[in-house]
């Protein structure tokens, strides 16, 4: 039996894109304030401290432009509703549930999600101590990868879970899929035993 290493296989969705734009913005505002501060406190000379927040160089040729800056701001605000509506849509969209295709001599078979979901779901319920097991496919078709969530039995050996599980279901999701890695996250819950009443 292989050791089973801990799984880099993220349990939830991933908010890299998200986390990253945040932090970009946040740079920025950081970088933004930074300048704002020395320049207010006269640390890049006394007259550009003492000049008005808004150059007046520039109110003056807003004025004389006024039809062009308004179609400039009209277009960024364009600009930034579509991609704010982009972003929401992006974090919104279910999570791809990626389908197989297997290249069998000549031919090639594609494998939907739900049927290898439904696959390993029922090798893990035969697997002792399991109650229910809940399986999802996550990732790409080039690197597909799944997440388990198994209900055990109360007093159930974990260890004995973990080797059942590479042995009899990861191994043959491995084999089916004619792939020698297949990054898995597993979470594991009790069962409760039911309360007995007292009549």
């Amino acid at each position: 039996m292989t050791e089973i290493k801990p799984s880099t296989t993220p349990t939830g969705r991933g908010m890299g894109f998200e986390r990253g734009v945040v932090v970009l913005i946040a740079v920025l505002a950081v970088l933004l304030g930074a300048a704002v501060l020395l320049v207010g406190t006269g640390w890049l000379g006394l007259f550009r401290a003492q000049r008005p927040l808004a150059d007046p160089i520039l109110v003056q040729w807003l004025s004389e432009n006024s039809q062009l800056a308004l179609g400039i701001g009209i277009a960024l605000g364009v600009v930034l509703f579509v991609l704010g509506l982009w972003w929401v849509a992006r974090a919104l969209r279910p999570e791809s549930r990626p389908d197989m295709r297997l290249e069998r001599g000549n031919g090639e078979l594609t494998v939907t999600a739900a049927a290898l979901t439904e696959a390993v779901r029922a090798d893990a319920e035969q697997v002792t101590g399991v109650n229910r097991a809940r399986v999802r496919m996550a990732g790409t078709e080039q690197r597909p990868s799944l997440r388990l969530t198994l209900s055990l039995q109360e007093g159930t050996d974990v260890k004995q879970v973990w080797g059942e599980l590479d042995a009899k279901v990861l191994s043959r999701a491995r084999e089916a899929l004619g792939t020698d890695t297949l990054p898995t996250a597993i979470r594991l819950q009790l069962d409760r035993a039911p309360r007995q009443r007292v009549h």
